[in-house]
């Protein structure tokens, strides 16, 4: 596939958003909302990356506190995985809670290649699991691993 196909925008997310964030979110078996492990997601809260329109990923945060935040879901369709659009999703939440002043990031996760992603990429450690509460994300595989990530530290490094 020429390079020019493989070009992607990152934007905000909308409300008129939702079907087709939903539909990537099926692919990541991370569609149920609401649901125990995810009772609601805030579009105002989201970026979605598109190719020629398609909205083909997405990823949210909920802010917790005034220096804490946690991530929602991100999912990237397959056909896009690899291109570069999981990381360019990460980074656009997380410079968006820098402006927000949030200091520390938790994120769960439950596949092992995702824990090591996040770890590799971003400087995330491992700080406890938890069980899940419903079938979400990998279905075999029964606890999330929490992760955490100092984003004073993270933005020092990519500035």
């Amino acid at each position: 596939m020429p390079a020019e196909d493989k070009l992607f925008t990152i934007r905000s997310a909308h409300d008129i958003d939702f079907p087709a964030v939903i539909d990537v979110l099926r692919t990541a078996n991370m569609h149920y909302i609401p649901s125990p492990e995810m009772p609601e997601l805030d579009l105002y809260c989201c970026c979605v990356a598109e190719v020629k329109s398609r909205i083909v990923g997405m990823s949210g945060y909920k802010i917790l506190s005034a220096r804490e935040a946690k991530t929602t879901l991100m999912a990237v369709l397959p056909e896009f995985r690899g291109w570069g659009i999981g990381l360019a999703l990460q980074e656009w939440r997380m410079n968006e809670l820098c402006r927000h002043g949030i200091q520390s990031l938790i994120t769960n996760a439950d596949r092992p290649e995702t824990i090591a992603w996040y770890k590799r990429h971003f400087g995330y450690r491992e700080i406890g699991s938890l069980p899940k509460e419903h079938e979400f994300g990998h279905p075999e595989i029964s606890r999330w691993t929490t992760l955490q990530v100092d984003l004073t530290q993270w933005k020092e490094k990519n500035e």
